[in-house]
């Protein structure tokens, strides 16, 4: 067996900051098939791509999570809204224009492959991972959502993943951190996680196997290890025939990641991502080629899917640098912010004027470290007069709530600080209202309800401006809730 047939089944991290050039091209050197890359400027982004594949004698393909846009990983890109703004707004021309900006600009960086979007549902509240990442609860929605996000993506020369299959919404585990478990039933998954990927997989150019326990199709192993999960659902049942990737093997889901690393590939995955000992996953593949585990037949049919993708983004040249972070692609956000809020509750129960003073307020934060300076100042522009909330003054209250997803958190939504923070402050209120910017399960359970809930889904600047229209009465949010409180 070729050691560097096995290495390209490889793609590590490369991590800005902590990974080195001259270690990456040691990894290109040993086969790998390509990185994942994580942070960096854009300078740096685009300098490392082209070191490293100029070293490889293969096609190295480079991927990143891009799912909010470049701008969410790289210092100098364009962020964009979350999936779920898009959801609210049930703009499939949103969707697509978000997939052809990310794809612009990555691909002028040199990354080729877009792991994102994100199919999975956004059914339970407390799940700490998927959340906003989620374009809503509904598969129909996902489905058109994603579709058309995929279809910007392609058109602008970028790779697309599918993920998590088969569906990592119905949880409360971070797998980040631990093995969680779906509980559905098999009638359950076709009713509802498996149908985006049903509409989906023919058009994906790959899709990611999550480290997700599913005991309707395997009661032992976890779907990223599960011959039953990938040979059988995905490949058999789904008739997929592109890419399998597993998710990364260094979440605390599995344990190690050589011994993981042959049993996902022997499962079905053909690319085994993000290993933090990249020599001791080549070992271990190479003892169970040597043992016969892993045949030649395996690894070329790998292989040739991997060719594929290749042979796909060569035939789409890449954009100038120019088109990173440039005037269009900035404009895009306040373009659609009007279209992705939506009032959880209480439309027309709360209002600002110009003149009047309101009192602004974050749970658990102090005043130098708010997270709506935006929205307080865009506020403020509409001729508001902003203050800290004052306890039993008579203020109105504007309470900004930033959450959402991070990995190995484990939590998402308020705690109990926070929440008592919240309600004593809304008892206390002449008239209030909470800004949802991020997830809008931080408006349930609430020890005291305010008049009125708007979401705008993600921090943005320019959302967290559109929000302060609507809330003096500016503008209009025409979004609806794709998800329930």
């Amino acid at each position: 067996m070729n050691p560097e047939h096995l290495a390209r089944l490889v793609y590590p991290e490369f991590r800005f900051g902590k990974t080195t050039l001259a270690d990456a091209v040691e990894l290109v050197a040993a086969g790998v098939g390509g990185f994942c890359f994580y942070g960096g400027t854009a300078a740096e982004v685009f300098e490392a791509s082209r070191v490293l594949k100029a070293a490889s004698s293969t096609p190295l393909l480079i991927a990143a999570d891009y799912e909010d846009g470049v701008g969410r990983w790289v210092a100098g890109g364009t962020e964009l809204p979350t999936n779920m703004a898009i959801g609210a707004s049930g703009s499939a021309g949103l969707a697509r224009r978000k997939g052809e900006i990310t794809a612009l600009e990555a691909r002028a960086l040199g990354v080729d492959w877009i792991f994102a979007p994100v199919v999975d549902l956004a059914v339970r509240p407390a799940n700490p991972i998927v959340n906003v990442r989620a374009f809503g609860a509904g598969w129909r929605l996902t489905a058109e959502m994603a579709g058309a996000y995929i279809s910007g993506l392609n058109s602008r020369g970028a790779l697309c993943s599918l993920k998590h299959f088969p569906g990592h919404g119905d949880t409360e585990a971070d797998s980040h951190l631990v093995l969680p478990e779906v509980g559905h039933d098999r009638k359950g998954f076709e009713d509802s996680e498996l149908r985006p990927y049903r509409a989906l997989a023919r058009r994906a150019d790959s899709i990611m196997v999550g480290h997700l326990k599913v005991p309707a199709f395997d009661a032992r192993n976890p779907a990223s290890l599960s011959g039953a999960v990938i040979k059988g659902l995905l490949r058999g049942d789904l008739g997929y025939g592109g890419v399998v990737l597993t998710d990364a093997l260094n979440m605390k889901a599995l344990s190690g990641e050589g011994e993981p690393g042959v049993r996902a590939f022997l499962a079905g995955a053909d690319i085994l991502l993000f290993t933090e000992n990249p020599s001791g996953l080549f070992a271990a593949l190479a003892r169970a080629a040597h043992e016969g585990l892993i045949t030649e037949a395996m690894v070329a049919q790998a292989l040739a899917r991997q060719d594929a993708l290749a042979q796909k983004i060569a035939q789409a040249p890449a954009p100038g640098l120019d088109v990173v972070r440039c005037a269009e692609h900035l404009a895009f956000s306040a373009q659609a912010a009007p279209a992705c809020l939506a009032w959880a509750y209480g439309e027309g129960k709360f209002g600002l004027k110009a003149g009047e003073t309101a009192g602004y307020f974050e749970p658990a934060t102090a005043q130098k470290d708010w997270k709506g300076l935006a929205f307080v100042k865009a506020l403020a522009g509409l001729g508001v007069n902003v203050k800290p909330f004052e306890p039993g003054s008579g203020m109105k209250l504007v309470a900004g709530i930033f959450s959402r997803p991070r990995a190995y958190s484990g939590a998402i939504n308020m705690d109990a600080e926070e929440r008592a923070g919240l309600a004593a402050a809304i008892k206390s209120s002449a008239g209030s209202v909470i800004a949802a910017f991020g997830s809008p399960f931080v408006l349930g359970g609430l020890a005291s309800r305010p008049d009125a809930a708007l979401c705008a889904f993600c921090g943005l600047e320019a959302f967290q401006a559109g929000a302060a229209r609507v809330l003096a009465g500016a503008a209009r949010a025409s979004g609806a809730m794709p998800v329930k409180l």
